[in-house]
Order: C-alpha cells, then sequence, then structure tokens
C-alpha cells in the first residue's frame, strides 16, 4: 500500500522511501522506515497531510505514490476511523 491510499485518521508505518533526494530529505525530517505516522487529512488530487507525533507534514500527491506504507489499524471501517467499542 502507498502513503497516498491511506485514509484520514488510519496508522501506518512507513516501510520504503524513494531513493536520492526525496529520501535523505524525509530522514532529515525523521521519517524513515518504521516511523509510525497518521493520515491526518487527504486532498482530492492534492497532498497528504501525516502527522508524526506533533509534527504535521503535506507531502505532494505524486511523492506519496512512491512511498509504501504498512496499516497498522485494527478492525479498518470507512473513514480511517478505529470501530466503536460496545460497552
Amino acid at each position: 500500500m502507498t502513503l497516498n491510499q491511506l485514509l484520514p485518521g488510519q496508522k501506518a508505518l512507513l516501510q520504503e522511501l524513494p531513493e536520492g533526494l526525496v529520501r535523505s530529505q524525509a530522514i532529515r525530517l525523521g521519517l524513515m522506515p518504521g516511523t509510525e505516522i497518521v493520515c491526518v487529512h487527504k486532498l482530492p488530487r492534492g497532498p497528504v497531510i501525516i502527522k508524526k507525533n506533533k509534527q504535521q507534514i503535506a507531502i505532494g500527491e505524486a511523492l506519496a505514490a512512491r512511498i509504501n506504507v504498512k496499516s497498522t489499524q485494527k478492525g479498518e471501517s470507512k473513514g480511517g476511523k478505529e470501530p466503536q467499542k460496545w460497552n
């Protein structure tokens, strides 16, 4: 799965970053393989806004399509929100 496929609210681990300048810039921002992120907002045909700790980063659509992630959500539902628990 790629970063641009995440839904708002969905958590994931970064798996693979593109080589070269993009990779080094991502590492400078603290984004490296194994980093846990949350998709905050996804604009139609625009950037994906992710959150790492308290930092929010906007990543362009084309670049987000080249970054591999692994979802860490259990029981994903539509909208990327966690399912509510029944008491």
